[in-house]
């Protein structure tokens, strides 16, 4: 005889097998989360960083102006002289690299600190006279004035904020204007700079143009960034974030944000290279928890198949014997890993418990049978537990019978059971005691609550059309759990006693059995 594969081999190599495949699209799925997870993170992070931004710099802006507008209204007092200047110079230095005042030909009349020297040998100081453009402009302007960044004389990156000078007659008389170098140190080359992550993530600003006029790099400063991908979209005044390639071929999560009044754009940029870290480590972590799992399976696999035939000969003896008793049917309890073991288990569970349920069901009514009331009377008199017990029974059965047939009187049976639960609770147990005859176990329920409800029941089956075509009448007796009674024969019997003692009163009506005398509703 061939020899075949053995089973432990066989499905240890089947459960390595799994084990590898759940691992592999394990690693996928989660690495591929994890990118997402962090992309998005990433992207809108950097919006969000943005935005913060371009709410900092319109701020700090709009703060300029305020001061500078506030120094030109003092500045038009005659009285007002080079200490009173340096007084605001002073409060404003984190703003302004330098405040001057100028006549309306760009003479600077005051201004502080008085001498600047820069670099190049250049000299201001009062009696300077500023012919820019851009001074000219905010001459012309008369109104409060913000520059475009641009290269002064003395080649700084410069913006300008003034504000008109008018005497009290409202005659223009120059301006008072705010010098910002934006390579130096000032509140907006710090707050662009400062901020500056430590994974290799930048932000660098650019004008309405695209030139930059921020960037951590110096070299980059007013570089045309216009044809980069991030910039030319904010210079469309759009704000959000996108994956981008900068030119030197490096791959970045980019958020951007424009700055509306000044036609500025803050862009930010994170390296995607930042995502190898933290999948490297979720792959590595997910390979050492598949490889403890994997010796766990082969472990698992070899108990597995020792235990293999006992389950199988366990339910192959139990299935031999469907008609086994409650005892057998409670010891059958198998505890494999094998679905197919399992689901055959279930199965055979289920046969009994569906088998159990029709034992204890009438299969005419659907309703408890007379082994389920049985079972529960008991249960309830060993737990001490009152209850109200109601018999009642189809007045002239036999009758209805003879005249519409058994088919007519099994669906008069029904009839009543189906009403008999419309006023039964859920902790109430209905049953069919037998033929025609009915019972109601009413928990907790004294007897003059078992009357009411029998009542309700008696009261609607008396004027409700039956399959007959009419109404029929019942006749019921109660009887209650007195605490003393040692059989459930003894509340059956007296509430029978009271039913009969319903029928032989005329029928149609409800009666509580008492130790003296029946009291007849």
């Amino acid at each position: 005889m061939k020899k075949g594969i053995k089973l432990n081999v066989v499905i240890s190599l089947l459960l390595v097998f799994v084990v590898v495949v759940a691992t592999v699209a394990n690693l996928v799925y989660a690495t591929n989360a994890l990118r997402t997870s962090l992309t998005t993170n990433y992207l809108e992070n950097n919006h969000n960083y943005t935005n913060k931004l371009a709410e900092g710099l319109e701020y700090v802006i709009d703060d300029m102006q305020q001061s500078i507008t506030t120094i030109a209204k003092l500045a038009s007092f005659p009285d007002f002289e080079q200490k009173d200047l340096d007084i605001f110079y002073q409060s404003e230095l984190e703003h302004f690299n330098s405040i001057f005042v100028t006549d309306i030909n760009g003479m600077i009349k005051l201004i502080s600190p008085k001498i600047i020297h820069f670099d190049n040998g250049q000299i201001v100081q009062a009696g300077t006279v500023i012919e820019t453009d851009i001074m000219k402009k905010a001459l012309s302007t008369k109104k409060p004035f913000i520059s475009e960044p641009y290269i002064s004389a003395v080649g700084k990156l410069l913006m300008l904020v003034t504000a008109p000078i008018y005497n009290k007659n409202g005659v223009f008389e120059g301006v008072v204007a705010g010098t910002i170098y934006l390579e130096d140190k000032n509140i907006i080359n710090h707050l662009l700079s400062t901020h500056e992550y430590q994974d290799g993530s930048y932000v660098y600003a650019v004008d309405k143009d695209g030139k930059v006029i921020y960037h951590p790099d110096p070299e980059k400063i007013q570089t045309d960034f216009s044809d980069r991908p991030a910039v030319k979209i904010v210079s469309k005044g759009i704000s959000g974030y996108k994956e981008i390639t900068t030119p030197e071929g490096i791959e970045n999560f980019a958020g951007f944000s424009y700055i509306e009044d000044l036609g500025w754009g803050v862009v930010s940029l994170t390296p995607k290279s930042n995502l190898n870290r933290p999948l490297f480590n979720l792959v590595i972590k997910i390979l050492a928890q598949s490889a403890t799992i994997l010796m766990i399976v082969l472990i698992l696999a070899t108990i597995l198949v020792k235990r293999l035939t006992k389950p199988l000969t366990t339910l192959a003896q139990f299935s031999e014997n469907p008609s086994a008793n409650k005892e057998h049917q409670n010891s059958f309890n198998i505890s494999s890993n094998i679905y197919e073991i399992n689901q055959l288990t279930r199965q055979i569970r289920r046969q009994f418990v569906q088998m159990n349920k029709e034992i204890q069901l009438d299969g005419l009514t659907g309703l408890a049978n007379r082994k389920s009331f049985d079972v529960k009377i008991k249960k309830w008199m060993e737990r001490n537990d009152a209850f109200a017990l109601v018999m009642l029974d189809i007045d002239n059965f036999k009758a209805i019978n003879d005249t519409y047939g058994h088919i007519v009187g099994d669906e008069v049976i029904k009839y009543l059971a189906n009403s008999i639960m419309k006023f039964a609770t859920m902790d109430d147990l209905v049953f069919r005691y037998g033929g025609e005859e009915f019972g109601i176990l009413m928990k907790g329920k004294t007897e003059t609550d078992a009357l009411h409800v029998a009542e309700l029941i008696r009261e609607n089956i008396a004027i409700t059309d039956s399959p007959t075509g009419m109404p029929i009448t019942i006749s019921l007796g109660i009887s209650s759990y007195q605490g003393s009674e040692v059989h459930p024969n003894a509340i059956i019997e007296r509430a029978d006693k009271a039913l009969y003692q319903s029928k032989e009163k005329g029928k149609n009506q409800t009666t509580i059995y008492q130790e003296e005398y029946i009291t007849k509703i």
